[in-house]
């Protein structure tokens, strides 16, 4: 069964494409992986090709080794990005790329940038009557001043060009806002010559009122799996990436997402993101992925095969049967999770977002790792090395 598989080249070696790895690996698919930097993911033993992993930074070299090996192969293979880097790389490169490589159909330029910046995004949300939240471009510091008085808050500001605004932030990402105060002294600070600002809405409420789907659509816009959880913590606090998710059935995102994704015709891999607003009751969404994403191990674990089933898909070979996901299982990123753990205990009460609330029997039907794997090991050893070599080159 192993040889009967196409290649399968998985873009970016991360946590996220670790999992891609593993599963499309233990399904008997042929692996090569790729990544620009060291990643956990290059000491998997899933990694199948004979040259196992490349780590290649240049893009223009990258793209003519993919088109060498791919045209090489008997049968097309397929290119799985798992990060915005190499999906960003995927659409730039499009057409050169689709004469060889079986690409998911919403990876085409038109297409993807639509998910991927956040005004198109929202413009898109608006047009289709998917609640989102409020998001605004001033252009200068008097339409900053200008707008202090119809802004929702809690809302954060970032600039559209943070090269010119690095000093200013102070090795910030974001600007929090908690109150038309505090939004004030911001932009009384903000000096001249840095460009336009975004500024979005913040959702209230904890971090579990934060909804997940993970989910593969076929070229008709069906979906053919559908995983949801909740989102009980992220690193960093507040605004980041999942780093503990419970699985958990929610037919309301299901009908939502699904909704949406078929009315703007979406074909591939998606992970999508709600947040529950506690003003209305509305799930709002503030995201939608067209890759894997960090937390969709957790699928797996529930009984789910999302990138499986969509390269079966893509390949021609059957999409085994679903099964219904196993609920109450948990998935964490051990040592950032514990950081944000630590955070809640300690600086809780002064953040934006109150501590999450957790279920009293979270994982009460089994837990998951983002990197440690009993029958994959190596990628656990690899990811602390590397965060050391880091810490040490940055030092």
């Amino acid at each position: 069964m192993k040889n009967t598989f196409p290649l399968i080249i998985v873009l970016g070696l991360s946590p996220t494409g670790l999992y891609a790895v593993r599963e499309l690996g233990r399904a008997g698919f042929q692996l090569l992986g790729v990544t620009d930097q060291p990643a956990c993911g290059t000491a998997s033993r899933m990694l199948s090709h004979p040259d196992e992993f490349w780590m290649v930074e240049d893009d223009q070299y990258l793209l003519q080794k993919l088109i060498d090996v791919g045209a090489k192969e008997s049968s097309p293979p397929v290119l799985m990005p798992t990060s915005d880097r190499y999906i960003e790389f995927v659409a730039e490169n499009y057409d050169a790329l689709a004469k060889v490589f079986i690409l998911q159909q919403s990876y085409s330029p038109d297409f993807v940038y639509n998910l991927l910046e956040k005004g198109r995004f929202y413009r898109l949300c608006a047009d289709h009557g998917l609640p989102a939240p409020g998001i605004w471009y001033p252009n200068s510091r008097q339409e900053l001043a200008d707008l202090a008085e119809q802004l929702p808050f809690p809302c954060i500001l970032k600039p559209k060009l943070i090269h010119l605004a690095v000093k200013f932030l102070k090795g910030k990402k974001v600007l929090l806002a908690n109150n038309r105060e505090k939004y004030l002294q911001i932009i009384n600070k903000i000096p001249d010559g840095l460009g336009g600002w975004v500024i979005q809405e913040i959702i209230p409420g904890p971090e579990s009122n934060i909804i997940l789907l993970a989910g593969y659509f076929d070229s008709n816009s069906d979906p053919v799996e559908i995983f949801t959880a909740r989102k009980l913590r992220q690193y960093p606090p507040g605004f980041g990436s999942a780093s503990l998710v419970e699985s958990e059935t929610d037919s309301e995102i299901i009908d939502a997402s699904v909704k949406f994704l078929k009315g703007i015709g979406f074909k591939g891999i998606c992970g999508t993101e709600f947040k529950r607003d506690p003003r209305d009751g509305c799930l709002k969404v503030i995201e939608i992925n067209p890759r894997p994403t960090l937390w969709f191990h957790l699928s797996h674990a529930s009984g789910k095969r999302i990138v499986e089933t969509a390269c079966r898909d893509l390949t021609g070979f059957p999409v085994e049967s679903t099964v219904l996901q196993r609920d109450g299982v948990v998935w964490r990123y051990a040592l950032k999770d514990l950081y944000s753990e630590l955070f809640y205990i300690f600086k809780g009460k002064k953040f934006v977002f109150p501590p999450p609330e957790l279920p009293s029997n979270t994982g009460r039907n089994g837990r998951t790792w983002a990197v440690y794997d009993p029958d994959d090991p190596r990628p656990a050893w690899a990811e602390p090395l590397h965060y050391l070599k880091k810490f040490f080159t940055r030092i």
